[in-house]
């Protein structure tokens, strides 16, 4: 009996000093057990995400490697195509989740009702390179022969840039060389004037004396694009845990230098190794909407050029 009432008194103790605790214990308990069961609760999702082998990838690339999607229950894989039409078959197809594309290529989604929205703008660029003396403008470039994939993103840069100089397409001719690699030979035997490619293509003809003459701002003027599939494009939830990951290798990727991302430049985004002492990675930006300006540019060209058949509207390709 004696221990059973030395019991109760000791129960009865307890109970008061947690009654009487301090007030700030009592809540940092609580959300200490509110924490814990917020973690248990987020359910780990799967994501396939397509890249490109350019810049604007890097940062899903950084996210992979330092555990960013990890942090946010994701499981990403990111499947590296060197063919944008490789890449829009997996999208055709619904592989993907996800995937780095570009404005113009987004109304061609649209025009096949694939559903696909633009998560964030990226920092793509694209350079007109040209290995011939003569041409130091773009307004050199009249008559003179170009190399480039038609209707598409890059072309959509050409034509914009023309247009700053009272030129068109028509005052150039347009060759279609799908392979970037020939671009570049046939540019530095000098058998086509000009082409246009994004990095690193840029910096390896650079290497071997080709020059720029013309580079798009890979902040100011964005076309690129992390695009989604509609099943991601609804879950609020996932696609805000996925950019969480994004704005956390941006982060990484502004305080740090190229070198300190080799691996990823060498392997993943086909730097040669010795160019990327050289290598200067641009400002990338933290997850943003691309603005509507460029949007209504770029679906206006897309149904110029026979990609789309209405013209579209931008509010259409936004997250819910």
């Amino acid at each position: 009996m004696k221990k059973t009432l030395l019991g109760l008194s000791a129960l009865l103790a307890a109970t008061l000093l947690v009654a009487c605790a301090p007030k700030e214990i009592r809540l940092k308990e609580s959300a200490a057990k509110s924490s814990k069961t917020t973690k248990t609760a987020t359910k780990d999702v799967t994501l396939n995400l397509g890249t490109m082998s350019a810049p604007e990838s890097i940062p899903l690339y950084v996210a992979k490697e330092k555990g960013y999607f990890e942090d946010q229950h994701l499981n990403v894989t990111l499947q590296n195509f060197k063919s944008p039409k490789d890449r829009d078959a997996a999208v055709a197809s619904g592989q993907l989740d996800g995937a780095v594309s570009d404005v113009v290529t987004l109304a061609a989604y649209e025009n096949g009702k694939l559903g696909w929205k633009i998560a964030t703008g990226l920092n793509g660029s694209f350079g007109i390179v040209s290995n011939q003396p003569a041409i130091k403008t773009v307004a050199d470039l009249r008559g003179k022969t170009i190399a480039t994939m038609p209707h598409q993103t890059p072309t959509f840069y050409l034509d914009q840039e023309l247009a700053k100089v009272g030129m068109s397409e028509k005052d150039v001719k347009i060759t279609e060389v799908a392979q970037v690699p020939a671009r570049i030979q046939l540019t530095l035997d000098r058998k086509i004037d000009a082409m246009i490619v994004p990095d690193p293509f840029m910096a390896i003809a650079k290497s071997k004396g080709a020059h720029v003459v013309a580079q798009s701002d890979p902040v100011a003027y964005q076309t690129t694009i992390l695009a989604v599939a509609p099943k991601l494009a609804k879950q609020k939830a996932v696609t805000k845990r996925l950019l969480a990951a994004y704005n956390q290798a941006v982060k990484t990727l502004n305080a740090g230098k190229a070198s300190d991302f080799e691996a990823i430049l060498t392997k993943d985004i086909g730097y040669p190794a010795a160019l990327v002492p050289k290598v200067k990675l641009v400002h990338y930006t933290q997850a943003h909407a691309v603005k509507t300006s460029v949007l209504k540019a770029a679906f206006a060209y897309a149904k110029a050029e026979g990609v789309t058949t209405t013209t579209l509207d931008p509010a259409n390709v936004a997250l819910p």
